[in-house]
């Protein structure tokens, strides 16, 4: 592999041309720019990477908190409903592979696809960059998109992918056909439209204190004084969590991001597959962590401390979570 990544114009016409030319485009940008500030897609081996201001991805403790338990769910949910031992998995939209690197680290056989080739270049060196630990199973990358695949496998994963399908129902269509007979489908997806004014109100007033104390990323960092400032910071934080974008930016982080909302996933979901496991995710901690500021022993407190309320929030019913985990079995 060269150490040059390259991009999706290299693809085929039929899709580059297509709706998934400007999506690929937009990720071979995207991951291009992170792995030149320092980013290092494998979480066992991450590196504290100034260029995320507010993201998890800032700090290795802080990828632990989410995308870590991102990770140890999926291995839970496989472990737990779907016969044990080593699987079969394909990796749909794997991105820079560090889910399916995790995977293949716990003994699976993966095959990881997206349509970014630069993705994909940067997963194949991170992958053969690192000595892997006895009992790896297997581990392949592919830049394409999901109508080119023909083998089957035991588990279909779309990490947070699934929502940039246009067309969410054919997409679980076609994923049937490359399922075996006793096939899963597991899923982690946004339901952004759960996060309700009343739910953006804590992230503001936990940023708030951070601020006023010094903590938080944004400089001034003030925290509001009035009823109708800490309304007006709550508003706008309602509306990045929904919309994933900062308050600067005017699009999210792809043309095809957040394509179907939560409920329209989930209702497609229970159509192609039976339900075996439905667990909510995470609520605010995915665009808190990376923001706090201070010496190294205080962030890492605080950031052990907020990612333990988000989850007895969350679980508690005290606020709604920003992502859920499916499960389902192939009918």
């Amino acid at each position: 592999m060269s150490d040059a990544l390259f991009t999706s114009d290299q693809l085929p016409a039929h899709y580059s041309d297509s709706i998934l030319g400007p999506e690929a485009r937009a990720f071979d940008q995207r991951i291009t720019e992170r792995i030149a500030a320092g980013f290092v897609p494998d979480l066992q081996n991450a590196v504290r990477c100034e260029y995320f201001y507010k993201s998890f991805w800032r700090d290795p403790l802080f990828i632990d908190l989410y995308e870590g338990e991102v990770v140890r769910r999926y291995l839970d949910l496989i472990h737990t409903h779907t016969g044990g031992g080593s699987k079969s998995i394909l990796d749909v939209g794997c991105g820079a592979g560090y889910v399916s690197l995790e995977l293949a680290r716990a003994g699976h056989h993966v095959t990881g696809i997206d349509i970014s080739a630069a993705c994909i270049a940067a997963a194949e060196r991170q992958r053969d960059a690192v000595r892997q630990p006895e009992g790896f199973g297997s581990l392949d990358y592919h830049a394409c998109p999901l109508e080119e695949i023909r083998d089957q496998y035991d588990i279909l994963l779309f990490s947070v992918s699934l929502h940039h399908f246009p067309d969410p129902t054919a997409t679980l269509k076609l994923s049937r056909t490359l399922l075996s007979d006793d096939g899963f489908l597991l899923c982690c997806e946004p339901c952004h439209e759960l996060f309700q004014d009343n739910d953006a109100s804590q992230v503001a007033l936990i940023r708030s204190l951070l601020a006023a104390a010094g903590l938080w990323h944004e400089e001034p960092a003030t925290a509001p004084t009035t009823p109708a400032g800490f309304a007006a910071l709550a508003r706008g934080i309602g509306i990045e969590y929904r919309e994933e974008r900062d308050p600067h930016e005017v699009a999210g982080q792809s043309p095809n991001d957040l394509q179907s909302d939560g409920a329209t996933l989930l209702e497609a979901l229970d159509a192609a597959f039976e339900r075996v496991a439905y667990l909510p995710g995470a609520s605010f901690i995915y665009r808190v962590l990376g923001g706090i500021r201070g010496n190294a022993e205080t962030t890492k407190a605080i950031a052990r401390l907020l990612a333990a309320y988000d989850r007895h929030a969350v679980d508690s019913g005290l606020i709604n979570p920003n992502f859920f985990y499916f499960l389902g079995r192939k009918i």
